[in-house]
């Protein structure tokens, strides 16, 4: 049976129109477990036509004994090599540290128990970025580590790469990319693969119809949250009435409001200083 596609407001294909791969939601929609568009992204950035990508994920979160981490796009090559991909619009997401951070967490999962750290795969951190951050007007910086006073290369198999989304146009293959991660028009697009995918999710078909599917989830999830947060604050609200009255004890007044016995506590000590 030939799937129904729902009508849109007009309003909701203009504002599909003006995305382009720079902005998050359009990306995931695009790069998710999409083999052949990060292949062809990869490619052109490490420059190896020979690159072969085997899997793809988009928000893989990785978590940590402090902070966890969602990398943009995951992939893994033909020969195990790890990739990060992350598109950053504001400076200060692509703080130098941050791929260094990334790379760790990376490091962190890719061994199992018993394995030799010699069987730690190579690394690739890419931070393709909105403004020039490293700031020599260069398209793309690839970051080596250098053993000091002979600059022998130190190969510990991570590598980082910035690629400047505000160069100029140079004709390189690079360029092209740059061009195409902003480009509103598939027509526009020099990259094949990336330029298919692009027209089909902008367009009315079932294409646009993941697009619709991917904002109502979007919207879903955003009242969900929204729920919850006007729910905790009613429970913490309830919390503090009970403990301005002062008959109950903290593990009475926990089990009444639905909050935690350490949240209560905090919750205590906060009126206690008020």
């Amino acid at each position: 049976m030939k799937k129904t596609i729902r009508k849109r407001p007009p309003e909701f294909w203009v504002e599909v129109q003006k995305l382009t791969l720079m902005d998050n939601i359009f990306m995931n929609v695009a790069l998710e477990g999409n083999i052949p568009c990060v292949e062809e992204m990869l490619r052109v950035i490490l420059g190896k036509d020979d690159l072969i990508v085997k899997s793809v994920q988009t928000q893989k979160t990785f978590q940590g004994f402090g902070r966890s981490v969602c990398l943009d796009v995951y992939a893994e090559d033909s020969r195990g090599v790890r990739y990060n991909i992350e598109i950053q619009n504001a400076d200060d997401g692509a703080d130098f540290k941050r791929a260094r951070f990334h790379a760790a967490m990376i490091d962190a999962h890719s061994l199992k128990a018993g394995q030799d750290f010699s069987e730690l795969p190579e690394c690739y951190v890419i931070f393709i970025t909105r403004n020039d951050v490293i700031g020599l007007g260069k398209s793309i910086y690839t970051v080596h580590k250098y053993i000091d006073d002979v600059m022998e290369p130190f190969n510990d198999g991570t590598h980082t790469i910035y690629v400047n989304c505000s160069a100029e146009n140079d004709g390189s293959d690079v360029w092209k990319l740059i061009h195409d991660l902003q480009c509103r028009n598939a027509e526009d697009m020099y990259l094949p693969r990336l330029a298919e995918r692009v027209g089909y999710l902008k367009g009315e078909g079932e294409g646009g119809e993941i697009m619709s599917n991917y904002f109502e989830e979007l919207i879903q999830r955003a009242e969900e949250r929204a729920e919850k947060r006007a729910e905790k604050r009613k429970s913490e609200n309830f919390a503090r009435s009970l403990l301005e009255v002062g008959k109950l004890t903290l593990e009475e007044i926990a089990k009444c409001s639905g909050l935690t016995f350490e949240r209560v506590q905090k919750l205590a000590a906060t009126m206690q200083r008020a």
